[in-house]
């Protein structure tokens, strides 16, 4: 117990209240650190659906060979 009071007596010293001004800055940042991964994801299904669709028009063209030598 006498280790909690030592961190509440170095918070209470240490600690500073954020302004307003850091506060929405902070929000800021958060909100584009959360656009930034939702483009990433979406950008990267993007990506796979694309390749996915390339070796699905790959494999067709294959099938398609294979049946005309047949």
């Amino acid at each position: 117990m006498h280790h909690l009071k030592n961190v509440w007596e170095w918070l209470i010293n240490h600690w500073v209240m954020p302004t307003p001004a850091e506060l929405i800055a902070e929000e800021l940042i958060q909100a584009q650190r959360t656009k930034l991964r939702h483009q990433s994801s979406m950008e990267y299904h993007t990506a796979l659906v694309s390749y996915n669709v390339a070796r699905i028009k790959r494999l067709e063209g294959l099938t398609a060979k294979q049946e005309v030598a047949e």
